[in-house]
């Protein structure tokens, strides 16, 4: 692995997505895999900026909520700055040392930059909303001891990466690193597209139950929404697909060898409970409309099902799981699609972005 700043002294015979030969020379005149350039020029389309929305409803109206919607809303919130935040410092630290593909590399780097907006926007809202007082949500994640563990799994596989994959030990098996890897791409993976929507959905049912009373950080979520997964879980179900399809990139033995299968449904299941916890610990013995336990547990597993089957695990625990009217109703709330109108209506910035017409 080359860890010089620059090097041009060589010139690779073919990039592979990771642990090939890299000098950080940017160049695409030679693609591999075409989808990336396409995910990359979606992220483009995508841009937007963290005071682009208008807290001003959401700080007269939020005090209107029932103490229980307001503490899931606390949570929720304190919990989403966490993950974002995490996701920033693990892509922006790891991938720029693993991905050893040009285009690759510009499109996790366009990630990271996103998932950096998306921690800032929540603490940018709670300061407009809450002022000083926000500090009392932020403060969650070293005082609310289920919100302290909701990282614990990403960062593990994050730093097995940097442990293994980043060593300095020649010893070191390379299917072992390939294996760190892969469970680190599912497990952003999984974040992203099972505990990233739900997180999503909290945030939805308590603006939409409650007369809009958090209208600014709801338009700020779907915008939120639409780059995690129009762009983020599709660079990540495109890139496990390829790992099993293109043996030129070294990890199809993993998969034909049932590794993959074994630790996609493993973390799977990992998640799926960790999901259903809590949402019990936001609405058991809580009561927030349109909302509970229940119901949480239906959209949590239905999303698990989708994101294994997507890549290439259709027999799962979570096959039978029906697609309820809460799926239907948070694809159509989070629509930035259509609420263009609406958002112009609060900001001076145009969302007739690329994306719109490009989302993958």
């Amino acid at each position: 692995m080359n860890n010089k700043v620059l090097d041009i002294s060589f010139k690779p015979e073919k990039e592979k997505i990771f642990f090939g030969e890299f000098g950080h020379y940017i160049r695409i005149d030679n693609i591999t895999h075409d989808i990336a350039r396409k995910l990359k020029e979606a992220s483009e389309g995508n841009t937007w900026f963290t005071k682009e929305i208008d807290f001003k409803s959401d700080k007269t109206r939020f005090q209107s909520l029932p103490e229980d919607a307001k503490r899931a809303f606390k949570l929720n919130i304190a919990y989403q700055t966490l993950m974002d935040s995490g996701v920033t410092s693990g892509i922006s630290f790891v991938m720029s040392r693993v991905v050893t593909s040009s285009i690759w590399n510009l499109l996790y780097a366009r990630i990271a930059i996103e998932e950096a907006i998306h921690a800032e926007s929540y603490s940018y809202g709670l300061s407009e909303v809450f002022g000083y007082q926000a500090a009392e949500t932020l403060d969650l994640v070293y005082n609310d001891e289920f919100v302290k563990k909701r990282m614990e799994k990403e960062c593990m596989l994050f730093e097995n990466v940097i442990s293994v994959c980043l060593s300095d030990n020649k010893n070191i098996n390379p299917d072992d690193k390939k294996k760190s890897l892969l469970s680190l791409l599912l497990g952003i993976y999984f974040l992203e597209g099972i505990k990233f929507p739900f997180s999503f959905l909290v945030t939805f049912i308590i603006n939409n139950s409650y007369n809009n009373a958090i209208s600014g950080f709801t338009k700020t979520i779907k915008l939120i929404a639409h780059d995690e997964l129009s762009v983020h879980v599709v660079t990540g179900k495109h890139i496990l697909n390829i790992l099993f399809q293109d043996e030129q990139e070294g990890f199809k033995h993993l998969f034909d060898k049932g590794f993959f299968k074994k630790e996609a449904l493993s973390l799977a299941e990992e998640v799926v409970q960790q999901e259903i916890e809590w949402a019990k610990y936001l609405f058991d013995n809580h009561e927030v409309a349109g909302i509970n336990s229940k119901i949480s547990e239906n959209f949590i597993k239905y999303w698990a099902n989708i994101r294994l089957k997507d890549i290439g695990i259709n027999d799962n625990p979570y096959m039978k799981e029906e697609k309820t009217d809460i799926i239907e109703w948070f694809n159509n709330y989070r629509n930035i699609n259509k609420q263009n109108a609406a958002l112009q209506e609060t900001s001076n910035t145009s969302y007739q972005k690329g994306v719109l017409k490009n989302d993958l």
